[in-house]
């Protein structure tokens, strides 16, 4: 269940270990290289907070289609059809939108950052969503070609905040330097929580670990713990 003031990650272990989970309102980024699972663990967050809590959320995709990300997650048991939860998480996807602005010739006259907040913003007050989760901030800016990404950054955070959302902004990581866990080196600043996956390799094995780099107001793990898919509970565990 959510602690009073947080929203529970439902990964088992997890939550324990940092004062019940996520202080609401906090921005927090889910950072990692790719297989590290960073959609499936914050749709994950997102599922369980409303299957458990009554919480609802939206989830913003680009690296995946609408579809193809519900198709993914049904199949691990994370099935947005299903009664409980059907009205009330909302899936955009705005890869798909791009491509039929690009169509009409419109994708570069758009202001998308204004647009992506104006459209929050209506959701917001349609259908009083809590939890937002942005996959990805690099496909973002890749697919809008934006002049001043961190600029951009610094405003979307804030409206983000200024909505009173508790926000997951996935960003993918490259190579092995892990002291910049966005791309465009602001976003853990103006951040509220960090949440580190990485793919540690043994020889043949490979292990994924988590790390609470940073969370604001909580007194959280330290270090890097290997976790994993529980198919039988729908979920995540630390080990």
């Amino acid at each position: 269940m959510t602690s009073e003031g947080r929203i529970a990650t439902y990964v088992e272990g997890l939550d324990e270990r940092m004062q019940g989970g996520i202080p609401r309102k906090h921005i927090v980024l889910v950072a990692g290289s790719s297989g590290s699972m960073k959609s499936t663990l914050t749709f994950s967050m997102l599922y369980n907070s409303v299957l458990n809590d009554n919480t609802s959320g939206i989830y913003v995709t680009l690296e995946q289609g609408k579809e193809s990300l519900q198709s993914h997650m049904a199949g691990m048991g994370m099935n947005i059809d299903d009664p409980r939860v059907r009205n009330r998480i909302a899936i955009i996807d705005l890869a798909g939108l791009r491509v039929q602005l690009d169509e009409q010739g419109m994708s570069g006259k758009v202001d998308w950052m204004g647009q992506l907040i104006k459209q929050l913003t209506n959701y917001r007050k349609s259908i009083g969503f809590e939890v937002l989760i942005f996959d990805s901030l690099g496909a973002f800016f890749t697919l809008t070609k934006m002049d001043n990404p961190r600029d951009e950054i610094f405003r979307l955070f804030e409206a983000v905040r200024n909505l009173g959302l508790t926000a997951f902004f996935i960003c993918e990581m490259t190579g092995e330097d892990h002291k910049q866990f966005g791309e465009y080196g602001v976003e853990d600043y103006l951040s509220d929580g960090v949440i580190h996956l990485v793919m540690d390799r043994h020889g043949d094995e490979v292990k994924r670990k988590m790390s609470i780099v940073k969370m604001r107001h909580t007194d959280h793990m330290l270090g890097y713990k290997p976790f994993n898919w529980k198919n039988v509970d729908n979920q995540f565990s630390i080990l």
